[in-house]
Order: C-alpha cells, then sequence, then structure tokens
C-alpha cells in the first residue's frame, strides 16, 4: 500500500464571501506549494456556488502532512476563513485503495 495521502478540504463560504475567502487562502496556497512533500495543492471554486471551494491535496507521507498541519500559514488560513465560512473547514484525508 502506498504511504501518500490525498485530502479533499471544503470551504463553505457565507454568501457574499467569495473575493474574501481567494484573498485568505492565496498565501496559505503559495507558502503551502513550497512544502517538502506537497505533490498537489489546488483549490477549486464551485461554478454553481460561488462561496463554495474544494481544495485537493496531494501529500507524499502522513508525517509531511502532520507537519504541514503545524505551520503558521495553515494556521492564518484557517483563523482567515473563520467569520467568512458558515462552519469550520470539512478535511478528508484519504487513502488510495486501488
Amino acid at each position: 500500500m502506498s504511504t501518500d495521502l490525498h485530502v479533499v478540504a471544503v470551504i463553505e463560504g457565507k454568501p457574499g464571501s467569495a473575493e474574501a475567502i481567494k484573498a485568505v487562502v492565496k498565501p496559505c496556497i503559495e507558502a503551502t506549494r513550497k512544502e517538502q512533500g506537497c505533490l498537489k495543492y489546488n483549490l477549486h471554486q464551485d461554478q454553481a456556488r460561488p462561496d463554495h471551494f474544494i481544495f485537493v491535496e496531494h501529500w507524499a507521507s502522513k508525517e509531511i502532512l502532520e507537519k504541514h498541519g503545524k505551520t503558521p500559514h495553515l494556521k492564518a488560513l484557517v483563523d482567515g476563513l473563520a467569520d467568512l465560512t458558515v462552519k469550520p473547514l470539512e478535511v478528508s484525508v484519504l487513502n488510495n485503495l486501488f
């Protein structure tokens, strides 16, 4: 079984929050893509619901993902989203089965 992981994180923004959310997440995306072991870190915006965003991530290992979870730029993202979202960031860590 592979040791790499995929992550899907959902941001459900308040109505009209799309531009503010983009401003909050951009610095985190730029910093995260420079982290060793970050294989993919992309943000997607729902075409039908512009205040709804989905991160699709690929990490080399659980340990690297855990290290990412302690970075200042991820903390800034979570803190910055607090007043812009209807609920906390929803994160799913996925194992590749087949």
